[in-house]
């Protein structure tokens, strides 16, 4: 099955997709990427809980991409790829909630670029934590005195 491959190909075409529709006010996906890599790179503010959060996108941002070509090429660290990629989402989804509960809710702010951008990181998460069938072994031969074995008692009968 190449279920979690169609997986991670549909959250790279979705991530795409999001970084071009309005995703906060009136900015569109990259123009909030780019707000955070300026705050990644802005040594004011390095170190400063804003730094941290903020660059915690860039850098889900960036491993989404390695995260899915790692889908294509290892099977390797899978178990380490899935609690990435579930960090990644809960990363993500936070923005969210931080709009849902204060007062007044600043959740008309948030664009439809940002719940698609949400669906590709569930979208990873599932391609991850999805456990393609163990392998069939086969026919198994049996042994030929078992073959023959059997014959002679058809014919006993």
């Amino acid at each position: 099955m190449k279920t979690p491959r169609n997986s991670g190909l549909a959250a790279i075409v979705v991530f795409v997709i999001s970084h071009f529709l309005p995703a906060y006010g009136n900015i569109s996906g990259f123009a909030c990427f780019r707000i955070c890599w300026d705050t990644l790179l802005d040594h004011a503010e390095i170190l400063s809980g804003d730094w941290f959060y903020y660059s915690g996108f860039v850098i889900a941002n960036i491993l989404f991409i390695g995260l899915v070509v790692a889908l294509f090429v290892t099977k390797k660290l899978r178990r380490l790829r899935s609690v990435v990629s579930i960090v990644f989402f809960l990363h993500v989804l936070s923005w969210l909630v931080l709009h849902i509960f204060p007062k007044p809710s600043g959740i008309a702010e948030i664009k439809i670029g940002y719940y698609v951008w949400l669906i590709a990181y569930g979208l990873l998460v599932a391609a991850h934590l999805w456990k393609e069938p163990a392998e069939s072994p086969g026919t198994i031969p049996l042994a030929r005195s078992v073959v023959s074995i059997s014959n002679h008692t058809d014919d006993a009968v």
